[in-house]
């Protein structure tokens, strides 16, 4: 099991959020534009892959870290971030378990709904990509800017255990495309993936 320690925690908040994924969809029609609008293309999505580059600035680096591999998500609750570079390791969250496994084959499981604020932001991450406007209003405040064609959502966490680690996250995209996560954790920690959507 993953220990409870501050430092394995931004590593799970951090690789959670890297499945956020992105998928190339239809050019949305003209509708009434807001989070309902964007969450129901999110909802046709039944699977997809795609390639990210993340940097991490961390407070205790003198300078960021670059990593880069693939993303997959199958509807209703598989999500993966496999790194490539700089080395080989994988975090999977597949129904209510979450796998961290390392470039040397160990492995470490937890049950989400054993820990609040990761339970907290695992749900929220599923809300998006299932399309669940009433999840994601549950756990986040929401605050979404822009048009289809270039819009920005702003997560804040309602609960205190989950803003006692993230303080907040925004999310890029265009139409049902997310192209870039920013996550501002709560002690200044910050990371930003850019996301490139593997063709249908």
């Amino acid at each position: 099991m993953i220990s409870g320690n501050r430092p394995g925690r931004r590593l799970i908040f951090a690789g959670l959020a890297a499945v956020l994924l992105a998928t190339a969809m239809p050019v949305m029609a003209a509708e009434p534009w807001g989070l309902e609008a964007l969450f129901a293309r999110f909802a046709e999505v039944g699977s997809s892959n795609a390639r990210f580059v993340e940097t991490r600035e961390v407070s205790l680096l003198n300078a960021p870290m670059e990593s880069s591999g693939t993303l997959t998500y199958r509807r209703p609750d598989f999500l993966e971030k496999r790194t490539l570079q700089p080395q080989a390791e994988s975090l999977r969250l597949e129904g209510d378990q979450l796998t961290l496994t390392q470039a040397d084959g160990a492995s470490r499981t937890l049950s989400v709904s054993s820990v609040p604020e990761i339970q907290t932001y695992v749900e929220s991450i599923r809300a998006t990509l299932r399309g669940d406007v009433p999840a994601i209003m549950r756990f986040y405040e929401v605050v979404l800017e822009g048009t289809p064609q270039d819009w920005r959502m702003q997560l804040t966490p309602r609960a205190e255990e989950a803003r006692a680690t993230v303080q907040r996250i925004v999310i890029a995209g265009r139409e049902a495309v997310i192209r870039r996560i920013e996550i501002l954790q709560a002690d200044g920690d910050r990371s930003v993936m850019t996301i490139q959507p593997d063709p249908a």
